[in-house]
Parts: structure tokens; sequence; C-alpha cells
């Protein structure tokens, strides 16, 4: 069973969300005018070649956030967002007894560590290692726009 909630979407269904945006403007240079954005950057966004820039995602009534899946499990394992991550560091660095000796035991660098639970830098990929979690990038459409609407000109 899938415990994703449904309006949580990975690349692929917000690359569809935005299609049905396309769609509804009638092609990919109307969809462009109405966001202002060129049709070439809408297509790179869409064919993975370009990230859409936080002014595109606002502009096209969308927002991104990370969310983090424990390794291995499948794509119905649930989701943590990024402050119950940070409590599953936290309780094992309560465990190792102290921020230096968590890292000592698991090969981290303490200043990188530090800087996420400081919230000046999110978890390195070794970190996400040791905590046994992958990193999501997800999408979410905004409440004030529904699928398919044409965005204001």
């Amino acid at each position: 069973m899938d415990d994703t909630p449904p309006n949580i979407l990975d690349f692929v269904g917000f690359c569809a969300e935005l299609e049905i945006d396309i769609r509804a403007a009638g092609n990919q240079t109307r969809y462009a005018a109405q966001v202002g954005f060129s049709h070439s950057t809408i297509s790179q966004i869409l064919h993975g070649r370009r990230p859409a820039s936080w002014a595109f995602l606002d502009a096209a009534g969308f927002d991104r956030f990370p969310r983090y899946r424990a390794v291995g499990a499948g794509t119905g394992a649930p989701l943590l967002h990024s402050f119950q991550f940070f409590m599953r560091v936290e309780s094992c660095i309560r465990a190792a007894g102290s921020l230096r000796s968590f890292c000592r035991e698991n090969g981290l660098n303490p200043s990188s560590v530090s800087k996420f639970l400081n919230d000046h830098a999110k978890a390195t990929d070794d970190l996400l290692r040791v905590m046994g979690y992958v990193r999501l990038t997800c999408y979410r459409r905004r409440p004030t726009k529904p699928a398919g609407e044409a965005v204001a000109a």
C-alpha cells in the first residue's frame, strides 16, 4: 500500500501536471508566455535537462521540497519530512553520547553534521548513507491553482 499523500509528486508526476497545464493553455508556447518563461525553458524542464527554478515553480503554482525515504524501502514506504529526519539524526547523536563520538563512529565530518543540525546546510550524502536514507525531491501543486487551470497572464 502506498502511504505517500496523493498531493506529493515525484518528478514524473510533476511533469504530468505541467503537461495538463500546457494542454489547458493550448500549447507549450502559449503556456510559456502565460508563466513568463521561454518555451525552450519549459521543454528543458520537461525533459529533465534543466531543473525548475524557484521563479518558474512560483509562476507555475508549484512548490519543491525534500522528503526522505529509507534505503531499500519500496515506493510505498512512508516519507519523512525534514524535521522528522532531523529528529532521527538527533536521536542517533544522543545514543552515541555526543556529536563528536557519533561522527567518529560513522566517519563523518563533525562540521558538516553541525551545519545540518544548525540549519545552515542540507544533509550531506555521507550523513544520509549513515542514517540509511535517500533524499527525494518532491513537488506539490499549490492549492490555489487547480490542475489544468490557465495561469493568469
